[in-house]
């Protein structure tokens, strides 16, 4: 497979010469983005990918009570 010439042209220019390096940065990012996504799903965020600042308090809220359980259930274990 090959990229079009304009943009492994871009890629050549973006990259400083290092195409691939570029391509694999880019394609790190995206894997990475995917990943905080998933994540967000775990905790119950099903959005549009738009955050928000109530969507944000929610998320936070989750977290602290997750937190929370798992602090529980390490003193509840540990005694």
């Amino acid at each position: 497979m090959s990229l079009p010439v304009d943009l492994a042209e871009y890629a050549r220019t973006k990259g400083k010469g290092n195409t691939s390096s570029y391509i694999a940065d880019l394609i790190e990012r995206d894997r990475k983005r995917d990943a905080l996504l998933a994540m967000f799903a775990r905790h119950g965020y099903t959005g549009d990918k738009q955050v928000t600042d109530d969507g944000a308090a929610t998320m936070a809220a989750r977290l602290r009570d997750k937190k929370r359980q798992a602090a529980a259930h390490r003193e509840h274990k540990a005694a």
